[in-house]
């Protein structure tokens, strides 16, 4: 067994007797590295990515042996000098990167390539110190799983000033794209759109809004988005749809091949106001750029009065068409969420938000069959199901306990 521990460690543990059988240091902590993650158990190697919350430390992915912990390759994801992306960044800014990796990626077998989704640059909401796209951050990286080199990348927000992390889940499917067979990537992302890849290829294929944003105005036929005039962080306070932490985060979304939507936790008609503040790296401080008076100051209260909402922000579970990224329907929460999504073979979803509210719906339609209130968080991680002598089971974390409920005995798997 596998694990990694906050503390930058990666554990090999015997499963028989639950010794440890070794112990590998990734990082320091001292330094601000962390590992948030579950390792990931691809073609005879174990992958893991580090983190690190602004503290200007860059970050990797690295395979490992999983007999002795070696590290048999590591992909920067702040490239190097010499390592193409490097010119990217302006001057030597790319020492103080970060694009850390918060969030386990997806494997391709057929391919043998793996995807990982980075987080934000530093200093987060001051752009002067690193000038450019700032390589590889709030991008997909799709790395050789043999080598440890990058087939291609997608960069969602760059230059990102608003501390949009690109570390949700990427959803590998196999479908059709205008009639053709096609390797895809659906990925809802943090920065309020939803975006189709192709995984063998990287090329862009589709990407739409799926919540209220405000930063972008459209795409070049590479797919780069195009900011929207003034969308940046500034002294004064600049209102960004969507806020701090976007459409969607790193919560699960679940894809049914039974209907061919996508199903995604969202936050909608949110924002935030984001400031900009002067930042020069210290080794051992944060490294953000972020300025503002409190939340709720008379300043902020300018600022966010030149947007009027007809409806107040809140989080709801969306069933959205990839073809089209149309949503089909939404089960709105009286709070917002940030627990993943699950759906079965039964045509069943089940998730839950941060009031308690654990629910299962109609895949086809968001109708509610079911649901109860666990007393704590539906959050933080998502629903799974199981089986034991032939019965159905589906287990989530509520505040501090974790639930198990049996589906009926005449439920399907």
């Amino acid at each position: 067994m596998y694990w990694v521990a906050i503390d930058a460690r990666l554990i090999a543990i015997d499963a028989k007797t639950g010794r440890e059988r070794w112990n590998t240091l990734l990082a320091e902590t001292e330094e601000g590295y962390s590992v948030t993650l579950a390792p990931l158990a691809v073609d005879d190697k174990i992958l893991v990515g580090v983190g690190t919350n602004e503290w200007g430390k860059n970050c990797w992915l690295s395979a490992h042996d999983p007999a002795t912990g070696k590290e048999l390759w590591r992909f920067n994801t702040i490239p190097q000098p010499g390592e193409p992306g490097n010119e990217s960044w302006g001057g030597d800014s790319w020492k103080h990167g970060g694009a850390p990796l918060w969030v386990t990626g997806a494997y391709d077998p057929e391919l043998n390539v793996t995807y990982w989704g980075t987080g934000n640059p530093n200093p987060g909401w001051n752009t002067e110190p690193r000038p450019g796209d700032n390589l590889y951050t709030n991008s997909v990286v799709a790395v050789d799983v043999a080598t440890g080199k990058l087939k291609w990348h997608y960069q969602f927000t760059p230059g990102d000033p608003f501390d949009h992390d690109s570390v949700q889940v990427p959803v590998l499917v196999d479908a059709e794209w205008e009639g053709e067979p096609r390797k895809l990537m659906l990925w809802a992302n943090r920065n309020g759109f939803f975006y189709v890849l192709d995984r063998a290829t990287g090329e862009f294929l589709m990407a739409k809004a799926f919540v209220t944003q405000n930063w972008n105005i459209g795409f070049d036929e590479k797919g780069r988005p195009i900011r929207a005039p003034g969308s940046q962080s500034s002294p004064e306070g600049t209102l960004i749809e969507p806020g701090t932490q976007g459409g969607t985060n790193w919560y699960s979304p679940s894809y049914s091949p039974r209907t061919g939507l996508i199903y995604v936790p969202t936050w909608d008609n949110y924002s935030s106001v984001s400031y900009s503040a002067p930042a020069k790296y210290v080794p051992g401080e944060k490294y953000a750029g972020r300025g503002g008076p409190p939340p709720g100051s008379r300043r902020e209260v300018r600022v966010r009065a030149a947007v009027r909402k007809e409806e107040e922000g809140y989080g709801a579970i969306r069933a959205l068409d990839p073809r089209t990224g149309e949503k089909k329907w939404e089960f709105k929460m009286p709070n917002y969420t940030e627990g993943g999504v699950l759906t079965t073979a039964a045509d069943v979803l089940f998730g839950g938000g941060m009031d308690g509210t654990f629910v299962a719906l109609d895949v086809r339609s968001g109708v509610v069959l079911w649901r109860t209130n666990l007393g704590g968080t539906v959050g933080r991680s998502g629903p799974m199901t199981y089986a034991v002598g032939g019965r159905q089971y589906v287990a989530v974390p509520g505040g501090n306990a974790l639930y198990a409920f049996a589906l009926p005995e005449s439920a399907r798997q």
